[in-house]
């Protein structure tokens, strides 16, 4: 079970792939997962913006997901940096609700770049239960919209189109 719960803590809000598998569409409810990885220590505004920009983010996959079935909710500051706290919240959720999927979504600036682009991340997996216990598979479907980080890009992006878009390119995948 730990192993699962590493795993899981370090695909969740993490910048490391996950290995892919066939992208299925699982039977049951969804936990969307999401929050930011950008914490500062020094800027409690730019913390603020990255809440805010992930939660839109997150709110519209949410609801994009809910039109597809049930759903459980689960939303984590940059400032809630404990993966494996955030991974065992996660993965009680899912047992307690009978889920069998875990979308995670997340709004990063991707710093390994030489340009630092700004990324919105979509990366689905499913949940494995045995008796009270859950645990995270591998990641069955991984997409990254990635957009410039200059000033007239920053102004244009909309997150909530973003992922609309990021569910739909997900959705359409598992139903060919």
């Amino acid at each position: 079970m730990h192993l699962h719960r590493l795993l899981l803590a370090t695909c969740l809000l993490a910048a490391l792939p996950c290995a892919a598998a066939d992208p299925q569409l699982p039977v049951g409810c969804t936990v969307v997962a999401g929050g930011g990885r950008n914490l500062s220590n020094t800027d409690p505004e730019a913390n603020e913006r990255w809440n805010r920009l992930n939660f839109s983010f997150y709110d519209a996959a949410l609801t994009a997901f809910m039109s597809e079935g049930k759903v459980e909710q689960a939303f984590f500051s940059v400032e809630a940096n404990d993966r494996v706290k955030n991974a065992d919240a996660v993965l009680a959720r899912a047992a307690k609700a009978g889920c069998h999927r875990l979308a995670l979504v997340s709004v990063f600036s991707d710093a390994s770049k030489p340009d630092t682009p700004l990324v919105f991340a979509l990366r689905v997996a499913p949940i494995h239960r045995q008796a009270e216990a859950a645990s995270v598979g591998a990641a069955a479907y991984e997409k990254e919209y990635r957009f410039a980080a200059t000033p007239e890009t920053l102004s244009s992006v909309v997150p909530s189109r973003i992922a609309e878009q990021a569910v739909r390119d997900y959705l359409q995948s598992v139903k060919r």
